[in-house]
């Protein structure tokens, strides 16, 4: 009965704003429940990983400060004054923007505004993407399913012209994409114990199923923190029906550049539930168990050579979709161990390009991308990678690997190992492997030989290459009384297996493409049968829907075998559509099961979800509904179902994710999960005694921004000159830098441009950015030549320190005219470049000492004289 009650005092928590009015919400809350961050992209060049939007109705609201910046366009934003105002491509095509007076003048035509259409933020103005589209030379291709903007130039941007100057090879420097600014590393120590980061779901429900009225609840949390100097995780469930319900913990540390456990380099060692990887035709990748994985394979590599497994949490409520090269592949739900898991994706030679997009029961939307290149993933010439790992699963089976690869030339890697597991029969059997991966050409080229303990033994050659736009891979492997879990043993083993795979995608032109996958496997048994299986895959996506329908056709000892699975996932402007239908062919046509699920943002940020699903075998279709909202610091959502066999239940959901920030000790609250990201707390402050700390006489700089690998950040610093950066990826290097037109003053410049970081789950990195005041120095470059002196441009000027060591430079104006900014309190030399001067063979009359006070000296007339060499 307590059980009940609690229930009905969650139910009408929730119902109360939907039947009665409520008091209007602050704008700054309502946008942040609509917050989106957005890959931007100009054709295949990657302008930022991270910029902030808000999704509003069926739009999306830009920043134009942010936008204008990375397209390389003349408008400068004043954020606080909502104006903006610069000029489009040339000077006569003026740009000017007044939100508050309701004006815009756009190359000379005067608009009156919708109000409605802006959004004053504190960092930037943010539009509505169709208005901006029209007002700036470009289209703006809104996905949400991936969260990421297509920019198709209507002109040429400026930033495309140096492109191309670059691409010609007049500019030196990386075409495109994030360049390492070279920041210097900052390490976040582990500690012995410390506050973990929580995300934690409740659920009370009752329901009727089997002629059975029950009534329970149900806690799932996650829980990551640093712990015995190691990073932990842990989940624990509580569900009297789910067997997977109980506790999963792991330990230990990942390091992206092999610094753990000294000589051996590792980069990942971990004990307690863990995975153990795969071996080709040997064993997928296992299901966790209690055990140990220790390795030095680059984190940012696939799994294996040409295998790759993606897995993480996945709370409750949450469902994932997988997409491969803009194909929809995979779609998995919330299940009772926390986790995801899509084991032994093939790779193909060339692009592989991965994208999870996870969805929330709030209506959040997560997006994670893998890349890799298969060519590119050859071991370095003289590198050995390892994979040690052992565990044993719930069921008290045991498994055991131990994999290894070098880099035997710059063209040949060597690969063997060990693999010791129980196959389903019961029988525990160990295999040990040696193989060559040979990368020549524009193809690889594998050889792979496995024996068994019981004598089994498999010889394979395998190629991948590409054709134009179509990948191929190719294998013929024999076999010799050889049993896997690829090759279940039987009285009429398998003999010969060969194996081919293409992949490829047609774009008939526009916005159009078709990923298409095919795969052909045919096995010939000792007794002469022939087993073949055929599966085909075409994929459509556009406006935001995917498509995918993939057939198999098996031919199995001469009996056929045929059905397909046809899946959708839409999700345009607050509106998700999922749906899957599995149908058989042969040997008889029918519907085996439907799904279709639909969510929808109505007024108030509530989310209201439907699905139908439909078991055609066993008659049995089902209705599923829920409300949910998120409320900021927690989540609170109903949900329901009922069936045609009159079976129902009703529940409540309250979602609530913690967090620790030590440095202004508070205990901050969402609705969204944090527990698997890292976070960042920024201090900003004026350094007046330049010690590089926050002493009592130093002050706290407000309004200060931030760049995230190279992308402009939302958060700024509050009055106490404090920022918390959340949901930083994991495991990742990841560069954090002032961005200097934030500050006040134009002559702050912080003492430190940036750090890199690797952010760990549940833990806060602290970073001091402290800032000093610059000064400036100016004056004119004279030429001494025919016993006359004149103004001369074009001479690079650079201030060095007492170590020679040059802290700052710029060039002479035509008129001879320059001045350097942003020099840091003390004693320098002002000289002209030696090199160029040697270059142009002449010869300079002395350098300057300049000082530079704390308080930021302004240095006037500093003049130098250069000369024609002797001869």
């Amino acid at each position: 009965m307590r059980t009940a009650s609690l229930a009905a005092a969650l139910l009408l928590s929730v119902l109360p704003p939907v039947l009665a009015p409520q008091a209007q919400a602050a704008p700054a809350q309502k946008l942040d429940a609509n917050l989106v961050l957005l890959e931007v992209r100009l054709g295949n060049q990657l302008l930022s990983d991270a910029v902030t939007g808000y999704e509003i109705g069926r739009d999306v609201y830009l920043p134009l400060g942010e936008m204008a910046r990375l397209l390389t366009l003349a408008i400068r934003v004043v954020p606080g004054e909502g104006r903006a105002s610069g000029y489009i491509l040339s000077e006569e095509r003026g740009f000017s923007l007044d939100v508050p007076g309701r004006v815009a003048d756009i190359e000379g035509r005067r608009e009156e505004l919708d109000r409605a259409r802006f959004k004053l933020q504190s960092d930037d103005i943010y539009v509505a993407s169709k208005l901006m589209a029209r007002w700036l030379p470009v289209d703006l291709d809104l996905d949400m399913s991936s969260l990421a903007l297509k920019v198709r130039p209507r002109e040429q941007l400026p930033m495309q012209a140096r492109l191309a100057r670059r691409e010609r090879g007049s500019q030196p420097g990386t075409p495109g994409g994030y360049i390492d600014p070279g920041y210097p590393r900052l390490s976040t120590p582990y500690r012995l114990a410390d506050t973990p980061f929580i995300d934690q779901t409740l659920s009370l429900s009752t329901s009727k199923t089997g002629g059975r009225r029950q009534t329970e609840a149900a806690y799932a949390a996650y829980l990551t923190t640093d712990l015995a100097g190691m990073e932990a995780a842990l989940y624990a469930s509580r569900n009297r029906h789910d067997p997977d319900a109980g506790l999963r913990l792991t330990l230990g540390r990942h390091d992206p550049d092999a610094g753990l456990l000294g000589p051996l380099q590792a980069r990942t060692a971990l004990f307690g539930s863990v995975q153990v990887p795969g071996m080709a035709n040997v064993a997928a990748s296992s299901p966790t168990g209690n055990g140990a994985v220790l390795s030095n394979r680059p984190l940012n590599q696939p799994t294996s050579f040409d295998r790759h497994t993606l897995q993480g949490a996945l709370p409750p409520g949450w469902d994932v979709e997988l997409y491969y090269n803009d194909a929809l592949v995979g779609l998995q739900q919330s299940r009772g161990d926390g986790k995801y898991s899509f084991e032994d994706q093939p790779l193909a030679y060339g692009p592989n390009e991965f994208r999870l997009v996870f969805h929330g029961p709030l209506g959040q939307l997560r997006v994670e991308r893998q890349s890799f290149l298969l060519e590119h993933s050859a071991v370095p010439r003289g590198a050995l990678y390892y994979d040690l790992a052992a565990h044993r699963d719930r069921f008290g089976q045991q498994r055991a690997l131990a994999q290894f690869e070098w880099g035997a030339s710059d063209w040949l890697n060597a690969t063997g190992g060990w693999q010791r597991l129980a196959l389903p029969d019961g029988a525990q059997r160990s295999y040990a492997n040696l193989g060559l991966r040979s990368y020549w050409k524009g193809m690889i080229g594998t050889l792979d030989a496995v024996q068994g303990d019981d004598g089994g033994k498999l010889a394979q050659l395998g190629v991948k290459t590409r054709l134009g736009q179509v990948a191929l891979t190719a294998s013929r492997a024999r076999l010799d009384k050889f049993s896997s879990e690829f090759f279940m043993p039987g009285a009429d083993p398998v003999r010969t297996r060969d194996e081919v795979r293409a992949e490829g995608v047609i774009a008939p032109g526009g916005a159009s493409f078709y990923p298409l996958a095919l795969q052909l496997r045919h096995d010939r048994l000792a007794s002469g049968v022939r087993n073949i299986d055929l599966q085909g895959r075409v994929a459509a996506y556009r406006d935001g829907i995917a498509l995918s329908n993939t057939l198999r056709w098996q031919s199995l000892g001469g009996q056929d075998l045929a059905d397909g699975l046809f899946q959708v996932s839409r999700r345009v402007a607050g509106i998700g559509l999922t749906g899957q239908l599995q149908y058989l062919i042969a040997p008889d046509a029918g519907l085996g099961s439907a799904a279709v699920a639909a969510d929808t943002t109505l007024s108030d940020g509530y989310l209201l979800n439907l699905g139908l699903t439909r078991v055609f075998q066993d008659r049995e279709l089902r209705l599923t509904g829920a409300l949910n909202k998120s409320l900021g610091s927690y989540g609170l959502g109903v949900n329901a179902f009922y069936s045609n066999r009159h079976e129902y239940g009703l529940g409540v959901q309250f979602f609530m994710a913690m967090g620790w920030e030590p440095r202004a000790m508070r205990l901050s609250t969402d609705a969204q999960p944090m527990a698997n990201m890292g976070a960042a707390s920024i201090r900003v402050f004026l350094d007046k005694n330049l010690n590089g700390l926050m002493d009592e006489a130093d002050e706290p700089i407000a309004g200060a921004g931030f760049t995230v690998n190279g992308a402009n950040y939302l958060t700024r610093t509050d009055a106490a000159g404090l920022a918390y950066l959340a949901r930083l990826p994991a495991h990742q290097h990841t560069d954090i830098g002032v961005d200097p037109g934030t500050l006040d003053d134009p002559q702050w410049q912080p003492s430190v441009p940036g750090v890199r970081i690797v952010p760990r789950p549940g833990k806060v990195s602290q970073i001091e950015f402290p800032v000093a005041v610059t000064g400036e120095v100016d004056g004119t470059t004279y030429l001494y030549a025919n016993g006359a002196r004149r103004a001369i441009g074009d001479l690079r000027l650079e201030v060095v320190d007492s170590k020679r060591k040059v802290v700052a430079s710029t060039v002479s104006a035509a008129d001879g005219y320059y001045v350097i900014t942003g020099v840091f309190p003390g004693d320098y030399f002002l000289r002209v470049a030696p090199d160029q001067l040697k270059r142009l063979g002449l010869t300079d009359t002395g350098m300057h000492l300049i000082t530079i006070g704390r308080e930021g000296t302004v240095l006037n007339g500093r003049d130098l004289d250069v000369r024609e060499g002797d001869g």
